[in-house]
């Protein structure tokens, strides 16, 4: 079950929903870990690579998605976000790291995330999530890996 912040403290709203973001995803929990968007929430990877998305609307693509990439990937640690705060626009900024492995390679799986975060109440509104695509095209066999 996931508990809410209590209301008055716009400050907790941040670190509750990145609390429940992370946690969620380790713990497998992806039904629960989708009830943290909005319905007509927006997700977007700026620098993703060709062949995966660059932008999920709503609450059932976020869904499919992370059902999807957690048949890739095992995130077996996140680290405590560090967080800026807006909370005049409801937004922050969270800089925090994951420990994996790609499943059909064996490869870590080891990135840094910058990501702005817009939420309305408790609910994400939307998802910019910022990575470095050769981390994930490394860990997959994809980039260049060959020596020179």
């Amino acid at each position: 079950m996931t508990t809410q912040p209590q209301k008055g403290n716009q400050q907790d709203v941040p670190q509750h929903i990145m609390q429940q973001f992370t946690g969620l995803l380790l713990d497998g929990k992806f039904d629960q870990w989708t009830e943290l968007f909005d319905t007509n929430a927006i997700f977007e990877f700026p620098y993703s690579p060709p062949g995966y998305p660059r932008r999920l609307e709503g609450k059932t693509a976020i869904a499919n998605h992370v059902n999807t990439l957690f048949t890739l990937l095992e995130i077996q640690h996140f680290s405590e976000p560090v967080i800026l705060l807006d909370t005049n626009q409801q937004r922050f900024v969270a800089e925090f790291t994951c420990e994996g492995v790609f499943l059909s390679t064996g490869k870590p799986y080891n990135q840094t995330y910058i990501s702005v975060v817009s939420y309305e109440g408790s609910k994400i509104t939307h998802y910019r999530d910022y990575w470095n695509p050769l981390v994930l095209l490394e860990s997959e066999n994809r980039g260049h890996t060959h020596e020179q």
